[in-house]
């Protein structure tokens, strides 16, 4: 707790939080990123679990992928700022601490697939149904996101 409350005194924190466009637009950027980030993930796990079996998943995601991590890169940064603006508060919040867990969990789902069924997409690329690790791991990874999601929106409210 002590933590949060050394870097909710930090100059920029005390910026954020006066500036009466600092923190919206840092918000925006957050959301915006969060809408293109989920956006290529589920694009992709939708893909994964039957959606649009001719188009090739190794081409949907070698498209998807640059997105989703400079989508990423959006939303770590700006999510930095917004936690520097309220630090003090989202220490102890259980919303925000579980949104960090399912954020970890998300990580590690898209690394053990990509290492694990996606290495082996070309023997089921188009029209396949894809193996059922790979099907269980986008269905996961649609629920980390979605919990994500709604973690964000109840740190506000919870």
């Amino acid at each position: 707790m002590e933590i949060g409350q050394t870097i909710h005194q930090w100059p920029l924190a005390l910026y954020l939080r006066s500036d009466p466009l600092a923190y919206p637009i840092v918000e925006s950027f957050h959301l915006v990123g969060l809408a293109m980030l989920f956006g290529s993930v589920i694009l992709v796990d939708l893909r994964v679990l039957g959606g649009s079996r001719m188009l090739p998943l190794s081409q949907l995601a070698r498209h998807a992928l640059p997105w989703t991590w400079g989508a990423f890169a959006v939303v770590a940064a700006s999510g930095v700022l917004l936690f520097v603006a309220h630090a003090a508060d989202l220490v102890g919040s259980r919303a925000f601490l579980l949104k960090l867990v399912l954020i970890v969990l998300a990580g590690i789902n898209a690394a053990l697939f990509h290492a694990g069924p996606y290495a082996r997409v070309a023997s089921w690329d188009v029209g396949s149904v894809a193996p059922i690790r790979a099907r269980v791991m986008a269905g996961v990874s649609i629920l980390l996101w979605m919990g994500i999601i709604v973690c964000g929106r109840f740190i506000a409210y919870v």
